[in-house]
């Protein structure tokens, strides 16, 4: 069994794991997907299985600032793992695992700051479910997926507020970008773009509390799908259950919800 850590994975290593999160589709009914952009940490083990050679194991850490505390003193770890249905109770997830720990923890030095490290699960794996209780991990909070498609309107829409990239990237993750909104020289509202060719990320989306419920959120929002248009046919979020008024501009603003996902601290 060899464990292969990168930030940046190869043409042949991509495949594979859209091979891998296929195999687990089949297996079973979940809608979680693979990122493959650069900048992510990934973990792979490559072992023989029964027939084949492909990859048998592949899991994923995402660092993102919690919107909620102190700038940058505060990061939430999004760990997502996949492991092939013909090769599990073979310490594959345990070994990808413990790395992604590490990794963590080294973050977390290296950045002075709290990680909180959690599961994510959309809740349609009985196999991930039983590892999750095995471990003692515990139940947070849930989010979901919404996605929508980009049209050429989309393209043409001028934003009332100023949107401007910021000069520092959003974070670690390569090609991702800061963005503010700007409303008589004051910024009102940050969010961050992570752009792909097959779909854009937006995240961190926020308006100053003495600046919603006036339009500048979907104002802000408009402005920023002008943006992911010119790079993407789709952009997607992802918005926690509990925040019932971003959820709805979003749904107002076009998004339909494709996943729902669940988060476990452990």
């Amino acid at each position: 069994m060899s464990l292969i850590h990168t930030t940046a994975l190869t043409d042949s290593q991509k495949e594979a794991v859209r091979a891998l999160t296929e195999a687990c589709r089949k297996a079973e009914p979940i809608t979680l997907s693979a990122p493959s952009e650069d900048g992510l940490d990934y973990y792979l083990i490559y072992e023989n299985v029964p027939e084949t050679s492909e990859l048998t194991a592949f899991s994923f850490l995402f660092f993102v600032p919690q919107d909620d505390a102190e700038p940058e003193s505060v990061y939430t770890c999004e760990y997502t793992a996949f492991v092939h249905p013909g090769c599990r109770r073979q310490g594959h997830f345990t070994e990808m695992l413990n790395a992604a720990l590490e990794t963590a923890d080294r973050f977390e030095r290296e950045h002075s700051c709290q990680v909180d490290f959690c599961f994510l699960t959309d809740e349609k794996s009985p196999a991930a479910s039983a590892v999750l209780e095995a471990i003692g991990a515990e139940y947070w909070y849930s989010e979901y997926k919404m996605v929508r498609e980009l049209r050429k309107s989309d393209a043409d829409y001028t934003a009332n507020v100023q949107i401007q990239k910021a000069d520092a990237p959003s974070d670690d993750i390569s090609g991702a970008g800061l963005y503010t909104a700007s409303l008589n020289g004051e910024i009102i509202g940050t969010c961050a773009m992570l752009p792909s060719a097959n779909e854009t990320y937006l995240y961190a989306f926020q308006i100053k509390e003495a600046c919603q419920s006036q339009g500048h959120g979907k104002d802000f929002l408009k402005g920023m799908l002008a943006l992911a248009a010119q790079v993407s046919g789709t952009v997607s979020v992802q918005v926690s259950g509990l925040n019932y008024i971003a959820r709805n501009l979003y749904k107002k603003t076009g998004f339909r919800e494709t996943e729902s996902l669940s988060y476990y601290i452990y």
